[in-house]
């Protein structure tokens, strides 16, 4: 089976021109990303290609700890992309850090369960399989108690002793 996904665009101007691309999901401006001392209006590739590679990666493990019946709670997830200009203008690597949120301290088993999970998922990503050979991707896991309900994007609460 074959599924297809389809992306509508309009671009206007040169290196420094915006433009607007369009999904099923998806309606946003997008233009060079300030970093690159483009206009840095709306999205860019380079946040594309992280968002879509880290979402893939999130659905993944999700779909991973499930599967092995893993009791926790939620996942968070920071990824950083890297852009190198040597030789030439390239994405050179993406790495995640995912944080498995349980409802309670995890033992050493369990622990282990779940790096593994987090590891596997990076090889099951459809994304990150387009990508390989091409992007160095890697994963730096790590499993903690929810001490604090925290809303997605902020980071856990730390208790001072």
């Amino acid at each position: 089976m074959n599924y297809t996904f389809q992306l509508t665009g309009e671009w206007y101007g040169g290196r420094n021109g915006e433009g607007r691309i369009q999904t099923n999901g998806l309606n946003q401006d997008i233009s060079i990303g300030a970093e690159m001392d483009g206009p840095g209006n709306g999205t860019n590739p380079d946040e594309l290609l992280v968002s879509a590679v880290s979402s893939c990666y999130l659905m993944t493990l999700g779909i991973g700890l499930d599967a092995i019946e893993y009791p926790y709670k939620s996942i968070k997830l920071k990824s950083k992309g890297i852009v190198s200009s040597d030789p030439s203008l390239h994405f050179k690597e993406i790495v995640h850090f995912p944080t498995i949120i349980l409802d309670s301290e995890a033992d050493d088993d369990l622990r282990e369960k779940a790096i593994t999970a987090a590891r596997k998922a990076e090889q099951n990503c459809m994304i990150a399989k387009a990508l390989r050979g091409n992007v160095s991707i890697s994963v730096e896991p790590s499993v903690e108690a929810d001490k604090e309900n925290s809303p997605i994007g902020e980071p856990l609460a730390k208790t001072e002793a």
